[in-house]
């Protein structure tokens, strides 16, 4: 089976193959704001360098927030319609839990800087349950790691891809039109709005 993970969550985009459990190659490249242009791309030359074809895939891997507002759009969209035409398995993942996968540790703890002093914040147990995934300030950040003494992995650690997939078989298939970012908090222009 090869799945294709995508990444857009960030101002990195991170695009994956794994073959049977193993990862064949990852693009992890920064292109703040340039997304739309380059994420299609990257996954044809992901394809290409390892001799494979979109019909070669079987699933698709999909992180769907929090982070970018128009970065998750961008992926999420690329994923659903990838999955849709080729007739393939989708499932989602947020990309703080993704974050924490393959790392050991009673409590797992992620952030993810989500500007002003705030952020969006995860935290699992051993068998990665969600204990917390939300939008919050950096004092309550501290409160969480005094109260978990978590093993604290931030948005800056590399994904492990192999793991991610490993996890995500157990989750059931998701309806391409029914998959849709998930955002913590209010895009910061529609909150100037409100």
């Amino acid at each position: 089976m090869i799945s294709l993970f995508i990444d857009t969550s960030l101002e990195d985009v991170s695009i994956a193959l794994v073959k049977e459990g193993k990862e064949l190659s990852q693009i992890h490249e920064y292109i703040p704001g340039k997304h739309s242009i380059y994420v299609t791309k990257y996954i044809s030359d992901i394809l290409k360098n390892n001799n494979l074809s979109p019909d070669n895939v079987d699933e698709i891997i999909v992180v769907n927030g929090p982070g970018s507002f128009t970065g998750i759009r961008i992926g999420v969209t690329i994923a659903k319609m990838f999955a849709y035409i080729k007739k393939i398995r989708i499932v989602t993942i947020t990309s703080l839990k993704a974050r924490v996968l393959g790392h050991t540790g009673n409590y797992l703890l992620t952030t993810i800087d989500a500007k002003h002093n705030n952020y969006y914040v995860g935290v699992y147990d051993k068998e990665y349950n969600t204990i917390e995934e939300k939008f919050t300030s950096f004092k309550e950040v501290e409160e969480l790691k005094e109260k978990y003494s978590p093993v604290v992995i931030d948005q800056t650690t590399p994904y492990q891809v192999e793991q991610i997939v490993s996890y995500t078989k157990k989750l059931k298939s998701e309806n391409p039109h029914g998959v849709n970012p998930i955002y913590l908090k209010l895009p910061e222009a529609m909150e100037k709005k409100c």
